[in-house]
Formats: C-alpha cells, sequence, structure tokens
C-alpha cells in the first residue's frame, strides 16, 4: 500500500468542508477528499487537528457532530498533535534515541457530544487567551526592532528562546527541591519534569541547544520562521495582535513538518509564501481563498 498524501485542515477549511453550501467548490472538494480517503489505495487522508477539537468546543452540539463526522469521514479518527505536543516528544527524543516520538494518534469517537468537558474546554481556552493578550500588552518595544529584518528577528528570537531553555536546565540541575518551581518556559519544563527529566539529561538537553539541534526541531524551527515574519508585521505594519493569529502559525508550523499539503486562512498562507517555506519544506500551502487551485492539486492526487 502507497503512504498517503497527508492535508492539514486548519479551521477555516473545516468548518467550509463540515458545512459546504450547494454546488460549491468547497462540496466539491468535500467528496474529493472522502473518495480519496475511502480509495481502496487510501491515496490521501486529513488528520483530525487536535486544535479543531478546542475552537469547536463554543458551538452547539450538532455542529460539533457535523464536524466530527466529516473528519471521521476523511481520516477514520487519525488526529495530529498539537505544536506543543510534538516539540516536548521531540526534545525528549534528543535526550532519549529510542523514545517513540509521534506526530499522530487516534482519537476516541464522540468527542463532539460530550457537553461538560466542551464547557471546560471553552473556559480554559478563554482563560489561555486572556493570559496570551495579556504577556503580548505587557510587550514593551525595543527601538532597534523597527530597522530590524525578518532575518535579524528571527535570529534574535531563536537566541532569546534557546537562552530561556537552557536557563530553565540551568536552573532545574542547581534545585535539590521543588523541582517543579517556575521556569521561563514553563509549558516545556513541566512536560520534561512529568517525563522524567534527570540531572544529566538535563545537561545533555544543553549540549543540544549549544550546537542547534533543539531549535532545528522542525515544529520549532518553522514556529520561529514564521513568527519572525508575524512579528516584522506586528512591529512595522501595526498589525493588531490576536491570539489566534500564534495559533494559526503553531498549526502551520505541525503542517509544514509533518504534512504534504496545508489550507488555511489568507493570512497564515501569506506568510508561508513570504517566509518562502518552500526552500524547507516539501508541503503544498493553500489559502481557503483559492478554491479552484485546490481542487486541480486533489484531482491530480486522485
Amino acid at each position: 500500500m502507497n503512504t498517503p498524501f497527508v492535508i492539514y485542515l486548519d479551521q477555516n477549511a473545516a468548518s467550509y468542508l463540515a458545512f459546504p453550501k450547494p454546488n460549491s467548490d468547497w462540496g466539491i472538494i468535500r467528496t474529493l477528499l472522502i473518495n480519496g480517503f475511502n480509495n481502496p489505495q487510501k491515496k490521501l487522508i486529513c488528520p483530525f487537528p487536535i486544535e479543531t477539537l478546542i475552537e469547536s468546543a463554543p458551538c452547539d452540539a450538532t455542529m460539533r457532530g457535523r464536524i466530527e463526522q466529516f473528519f471521521q469521514s476523511v481520516s477514520g479518527g487519525t488526529y495530529i498533535k498539537s505544536h506543543y505536543e510534538i516539540l516536548l516528544a521531540f526534545t525528549i527524543k534528543l535526550i532519549r534515541p529510542n523514545y517513540l516520538a509521534a506526530a499522530f494518534g487516534i482519537i476516541k469517537p464522540g468527542w463532539s457530544q460530550r457537553k461538560r468537558a466542551a464547557k471546560t474546554t471553552v473556559k480554559r481556552y478563554r482563560k489561555e487567551q486572556e493570559q496570551m493578550k495579556a504577556r503580548m500588552d505587557q510587550y514593551v518595544l525595543d527601538s532597534s526592532a523597527l530597522t530590524m529584518s525578518p532575518e535579524d528577528i528571527r535570529n534574535s528570537a531563536t537566541l532569546d528562546r534557546c537562552g530561556m531553555v537552557w536557563r530553565d536546565l540551568e536552573l532545574f540541575v542547581g534545585r535539590k527541591e521543588d523541582k517543579e518551581a517556575e521556569y521561563e518556559m514553563q509549558w516545556l519544563m513541566t512536560g520534561l519534569i512529568k517525563h522524567g527529566l534527570t540531572n544529566s539529561e538535563a545537561i545533555e538537553l544543553q549540549k543540544h541547544i549549544q550546537h542547534h539541534r533543539w531549535e532545528s526541531i522542525l515544529v520549532n524551527f518553522f514556529d520561529l520562521v514564521l513568527a519572525s515574519w508575524w512579528e516584522h508585521d506586528f512591529i512595522k505594519m501595526q498589525k493588531v495582535y490576536k491570539p489566534n493569529d500564534e495559533i494559526d502559525r503553531w498549526r502551520a508550523s505541525v503542517a509544514l513538518s509533518h504534512t504534504d499539503m496545508l489550507i488555511t486562512d489568507g493570512y497564515t498562507a501569506e506568510l508561508c509564501r513570504r517566509a518562502n517555506t518552500q526552500l524547507y519544506s516539501p508541503t503544498k500551502v493553500f489559502s481557503v481563498k483559492q478554491s479552484k487551485e485546490i481542487i486541480k492539486a486533489l484531482e491530480e492526487i486522485a
């Protein structure tokens, strides 16, 4: 059996496909995707992005059900993990070579009908968005940033991110008690500690950071590439910060690292184009506005 062509559908694309208008391009795209997945040769698959579960939570049960039903028809229950989960897994793999770092998994059916879980997810999601917004509201722009190119921004951001993890690991090794105390990159350290990070592994991970291996983990690399252009727009064009922009960027970094095609919103697709992601990834990127081009590409796969 041939390896199926993997397509990442963001929330915009998922909404168009779960609720296509009669005789529309998205109705045609939906049919092509379902037929491609159900083909005996399994020519394509559209794994369920775990963020879709979160972003669909505010919808009523009927709408969530339509989204789940659609993804079941093009994935069979396969889901693609979040940026956080994948980066954590491949960070662990740097210090434990035999660790199984997987980008995909299987989701249990029926998530769309769990009302209590949906309410809890909405509350958590809104809290996280508020925290992200508060973080950006506190951001103080350095005057030197006004003259920085996207490449300069990326180099600076890479140093900052690697520096945070390095200092966190230094702090971890130096602590004899309360290993779970506050860190700069709390989510990553919490994940590593839950997986039993040892002092010797922390020191080894510092060496991987020093030799640029951690920043080269694909989801990390593409997040830094796209973030540099997003921050360029934020600084030079006074783009208004929206937490969803950051989530869309993380989604794109996952797609560019682990899938063959990404169908996303117009701004994220444009970010990929301006960042020349095609130089680093074979992933084909389409905006939801390019329905005709998407149909042509899918017909070639089928």
